[in-house]
């Protein structure tokens, strides 16, 4: 054995105490980093990373809110929200999906043509997210499904709110609809407030007081795990419903006046002339906004988009008619303020007018012998009115019938209103390119005198223009919407409106006379309108046709029923205190006589049936 000395052991001694002092050393250096690193990592740096761990955890979820309730100046309900229960899938928890969605069909669970496309959306989703199979389940369906859940795991049926219009076609065209929100419709309002799941207004009251009526979404937090699947609630903030809308509309006239029209093309409008309050406003014929609303496919909205009689156009306030005869009280009001006619002079009416100079006469519907201005609104005479137009001249009688805020959008709480046309010069020259038909021709003037030629006006503007007549001189400008309540207060708060009175100024002689020859009209013989109401009815009123097709009068019975004149027909009620002024249009109903005065008589009666019982 070989010993080493003490030299060399003490040497080897050194060495491993400096391999042990080194390794120390190394160790206390990175244990130091290590340390200094988590001093960093949990004092300096723990809210980056705080951050960065609760964004991987938690989701912030939006909760659409209810949608704000709409009803009539009565308080009956005319816009609600009601559940439909729909069928939803969550993938990963269904063993063979194929055979499960192939019983559902057999059940008639699901639509079985659309078996395929389910199954496509199936395989390109999450499968731990819920996929919709039947978006609208019946009664019938829910107790299939019910009696079949335990081989059904991973489906079930799940609630959602839906827009729903008791009264259906009768509202429709004022209340309007609601539908999915799309991209257009987020460039209209604020998007951090919806969700994308709610429904929003697309037509009529539903749009233009969005805002009112959608109310603030509520906001949920939610736990869940790297692929995204919830699996906790931790936190959630109720949504705000919307507000809600107390509407000018009556009810009982609304269907009065709907049942009366029995779905001819047309409308009617009625207005409170105290206060511009819209009491009925329909257009014929009408759709169901509950179809479009709770879902429809493309081809059936397509065929409501192309079906000739056009339902989802609002005739009310963008149909644009010439207003016929029932200008004449409005351009005889014009000729007695501006000394044109005197109300006691009688002029002669042999059935046509000769304008010098010009060729052909211009008829008159019948021969009317002697007429004043009461009996030429009465009998509803031409002539009267053909001389009228030519003294007063195209301008003068422009200027005057704008007053009636004809030419000029009323200025209603509803979108897609309609101007009309009130032709003058200056109008023509800027509507037509080719300079020799900028040219105005006295024989213009003439058919403006009677409310036909370029002439348009809408059924609420001649509503309006009947309010001014009935109140001489005023008129409040239409709106629909009475009231919007405070969903947290209950607080009301009403809509205050503009009086217009660019009328005032004429004598009340003047509006005696104009009101006596609207009165005789309803009530006198000789009245375009005689005989369709109660004798000595409380009622003023002036019929009208416009013309569609320029025929021989004689042979209105054989044309085509799209080419007949369109039937109009304007008046007020009760006299002493009127609570109503009327417009109704019935396209192609030959005349207002025969189609446009029996819808107003019923809805006169239930006026004056009310004032009576009410004992005024």
């Amino acid at each position: 054995m070989v010993f080493k000395s003490i030299i060399t052991q003490k040497e080897d001694q050194n060495i491993f105490l400096n391999r042990i002092l080194f390794s120390s050393l190394l160790i206390l250096i990175l244990a130091s980093i290590i340390f200094i690193r988590l001093i960093f990592l949990q004092i300096y740096d723990s809210d980056q990373y705080k951050l960065r761990s609760l964004n991987n955890t938690i989701r912030m979820q939006s909760i659409p809110p209810s949608r704000g309730l709409i009803f009539d100046r009565n308080n009956n309900i005319l816009a609600e929200n009601r559940p439909v229960f729909q069928l939803e899938m969550i993938p990963e928890q269904v063993q063979q999906i194929d055979k499960i969605l192939d019983e559902l069909g057999r059940l008639n669970l699901i639509n079985k043509n659309k078996i395929s496309e389910l199954t496509e959306r199936i395989e390109k989703s999450y499968q731990f997210k819920s996929i919709t199979l039947n978006t609208k389940l019946s009664e019938k369906q829910i107790a299939i499904f019910a009696n079949n859940r335990n081989i059904f795991k991973g489906i079930d049926i799940k609630s959602r709110l839906v827009r729903y219009y008791p009264k259906a076609d009768m509202f429709s065209h004022a209340l309007g609809y609601v539908g999915s929100i799309s991209s257009k419709d987020y460039l209209r309002f604020d998007s951090s407030i919806y969700t994308g799941k709610e429904q929003i207004g697309k037509t009529s009251i539903e749009r233009d007081y969005e805002t009112t009526l959608h109310g603030y979404p509520g906001k949920e937090k939610l736990l869940v795990n790297v692929r995204g699947r919830v699996m906790d609630r931790l936190d959630t903030e109720p949504f705000q419903p919307g507000n809600n809308l107390i509407l000018t509309l009556d009810s009982h006239l609304q269907e009065i006046a709907y049942n009366a029209m029995q779905g001819k093309k047309g409308a009617v409008v009625g207005i409170d002339p105290t206060n511009g309050e819209v009491l009925i406003f329909i257009s014929t014929p009408s759709y169901d906004p509950n179809k479009i609303s709770q879902g429809m496919s493309i081809s059936e909205y397509k065929a409501f988009q192309n079906n000739k009689n056009k339902p989802l156009f609002n005739r009310a306030i963008a149909g644009q008619y010439p207003p016929g005869s029932t200008i004449k009280p409005m351009l005889a009001l014009g000729g007695l303020d501006m000394g044109y006619i005197n109300p006691d002079n009688f002029i002669p009416c042999e059935g046509h007018y000769l304008l010098p100079n010009y060729s052909r006469p211009f008829n008159d519907w019948a021969r009317h012998g002697s007429v004043n201005t009461v009996r030429a609104i009465q009998a509803s005479c031409d002539v009267y009115f053909y001389e009228l137009a030519v003294d007063m001249g195209i301008e003068k009688m422009s200027s005057f019938l704008s007053k009636f805020n004809l030419g000029k959008k009323t200025l209603i709480d509803l979108g897609s209103e309609k101007k009309g046309i009130i032709p003058n010069r200056e109008w023509k020259k800027n509507n037509f390119k080719s300079k020799q038909n900028q040219s105005w021709y006295q024989g213009e003037t003439v058919i403006t005198g009677i409310g036909q030629g370029y002439m348009l006006a809408t059924p609420l503007q001649l509503a309006m223009a009947t309010a001014m007549i009935a109140n001489r001189g005023s008129a409040f400008r239409p709106h629909l919407v009475r009231a919007i309540e405070n969903i947290k207060t209950g607080e009301l708060t009403y809509t205050s409106t503009e009086e217009i009175n660019n009328l005032q100024h004429i004598k009340q002689e003047h509006w005696d006379i104009i009101h006596q020859g609207m009165v005789a009209v309803v009530n006198e013989r000789r009245g375009t309108a005689y005989g369709i109401f109660q004798s000595n009815v409380s009622v003023a009123g002036k019929t009208g046709s416009s013309q569609v097709f320029s025929i021989d009068k004689s042979s209105t019975k054989e044309i085509p029923e799209e080419l007949k004149d369109h039937g109009l027909f304007i008046g007020f009620a009760p006299l002493e205190k009127p609570k109503i002024a009327l417009t109704i249009i019935v396209e192609n109903g030959g005349g207002g006589r025969v189609s446009a005065a029996p819808v107003a008589e019923k809805i006169m009666q239930a006026i004056l049936n009310s004032e009576r019982q009410d004992g005024v």
